[in-house]
């Protein structure tokens, strides 16, 4: 059965699969044990990895790189895209639902590891919730709904990413 739904009209779920494997090969050549989310825990409590090494353990959220909008041909690492509520209409997002410790940004060569929590304070920080626009491309510190969906996303500059970076994984290539 595929998870596709009917908005994937590209190959979203593809890239989230290929980032999500990239940073798993990446933590276990980095020594974290991982574990993978249940369906109910992706779908629910928005994290696809529980690592755990020494004694530490975090439950990540990993993001691919994503298109600005559904028109652009290629996927970017400018901008990241923020869900201050999900597609599911009691679904309050990943960002304020989500029960990660840690979200993974891809990058073309690496992925931004920050603290969920502090991306909160950072997109609430930097996003205008007041303004709501009706086009992807306007959507840069804007909130932005989909067509014939209930989500709240905005997009935030990667490079803002720098100020709460936990760390930063290297793509092996």
């Amino acid at each position: 059965m595929s998870r596709r739904n009917k908005f994937d009209t590209k190959d979203s779920l593809k890239l989230g699969d290929r980032a999500e494997l990239s940073f798993k090969k990446i933590a276990l050549k980095k020594g974290w044990k991982v574990t993978e989310a249940t369906k109910a825990e992706n779908i629910d409590n928005h994290w696809d990895y529980l690592i755990e090494k020494d004694l530490k353990s975090y439950k990540v959220d990993v993001k691919a790189m994503k298109r600005i909008s559904r028109k652009n041909p290629t996927v970017q690492d400018t901008w990241f895209w923020v869900e201050f509520h999900g597609v599911r209409s009691l679904d309050k997002g990943w960002l304020y639902d989500g029960k990660a410790d840690l979200i993974a940004v891809e990058r073309k060569n690496s992925f931004l590891i920050v603290k969920r929590l502090d991306l909160i304070k950072l997109a609430e920080k930097l996003v205008d919730k007041k303004s709501h626009v009706h086009s992807a491309q306007e959507a840069k510190y804007k909130l932005y709904s989909r067509s014939g969906r209930p989500d709240l996303i905005s997009m935030i500059e990667i490079d803002k990413l720098n100020e709460i970076k936990c760390v930063l994984w290297e793509k092996t290539h």
